[in-house]
């Protein structure tokens, strides 16, 4: 139980913020509580001041003003952060980041270096990829228990976004970078998690149907340290309301092949077995700001911060540049 409840503001009041954030806050009354709320969407910014209770702002500033709020959740898309985060740091307010942290590798860049300066704690919620069993799984991976690490491999076949239109800014690739860029991030976390630094990356593509602005079919290749290797595929090509998708995902080691899904099971040459981990480690949105506020209170190292949030960047900035050369790129470290 953290020391005190949270005082929250929050910019961007869109689907990630009600089926992510604010579904885990309801969970945990007594440790936050959400005081502002602001979209440049009215409906979306009215639909969220409705279920919270929080006042409802025409500008993210009164949230940047007001002493009492503690930590401001950046739910906004990735194109429109930079400034915010700036003010937020400015203002000596905590940081729930959405993921990418960022569109670009330099705005990226601008955001770690504000937090830093600043001396504020920022999650980013690479939900997925850090929470719960799967978090506990890569720490098994990288201490070698089930032999040395070799290979990540994550596929997910499905239409575009059921709940947005399919002219929304998420199926765009100049405004959210793509399927990869977009869906893929949290798989490529964990897949960081799980092998080490990546350097270098290869993406192949194609945008098969039209029905987007962007690639829906792709497929990113990581080269990471010491030979272990990623590959990364997502579809957004299955006709919309098809009702079919399919997804896996395998961490390959010397010893064993880990299949994830509701259960993680380990393959090996006796057999098949459930692993009991991490079954009851706690996951979600709600446990992003329990670990975030833990962090404030100096009480635990964060799941994933603005590094990691930085990291992913520098891999999709090397994607991108793949993307325009049709050539492996070097992932470039900045920090």
């Amino acid at each position: 139980m953290s020391r005190k409840r949270y005082e929250i503001g929050v910019i961007g009041c869109g689907k990630i913020w009600d089926i992510g954030h604010w579904k885990g806050l309801k969970e945990m009354p007594d440790e936050a509580h959400v005081r502002y709320v602001f979209d440049t969407d009215a409906g979306s910014a009215r639909k969220a001041a409705e279920e919270t209770g929080a006042a409802l702002v025409e500008s993210a500033d009164a949230m940047f003003d007001d002493d009492a709020v503690d930590i401001v959740a950046i739910c906004t898309p990735p194109f429109a952060r930079v400034d915010y985060v700036k003010r937020a740091c400015a203002a000596g307010k905590h940081l729930m980041l959405e993921k990418p942290m960022a569109r670009t590798v330099d705005e990226a860049l601008a955001i770690y270096r504000s937090i830093r300066e600043a001396g504020v704690k920022c999650f980013i919620p690479f939900a997925r990829a850090l929470g719960g069993a799967n978090r506990e799984l890569a720490k098994m991976v990288r201490a070698g228990a089930f032999g040395e690490p070799l290979a990540f491999v994550h596929t997910n076949l499905g239409t575009p976004y059921s709940w947005v239109a399919l002219d929304h800014w998420m199926h765009d690739q100049s405004l959210s970078g793509g399927p990869i860029f977009d869906y893929s991030i949290h798989y490529m976390e964990l897949a960081r998690a799980c092998l080490g630094e990546a350097r270098e990356v290869l993406y192949g593509a194609a945008a098969t149907t039209g029905r987007v602005k962007s690639d829906d079919q792709a497929t990113l290749l990581v080269w990471y340290e010491d030979g272990r290797f990623g590959e990364l595929t997502k579809s957004w090509s299955l006709p919309p309301g098809c009702g079919y998708g399919h997804q896996t995902t395998h961490v390959v080691c010397a010893d064993a092949v880990l299949v994830l899904g509701k259960t993680i099971e380990a393959h090996t040459p006796e057999g098949k077995r459930e692993l009991d981990v991490g079954k009851d480690a706690p996951g979600g949105r709600g446990e992003s700001y329990r670990n975030l506020i833990a962090a404030i209170e100096g009480d635990a190292p964060l799941h994933a911060s603005e590094l990691e949030g930085l990291r992913m960047n520098e891999i999709l900035d090397a994607m991108e540049r793949s993307r325009a050369s049709g050539r492996k790129e070097q992932v470039v470290i900045h920090q």
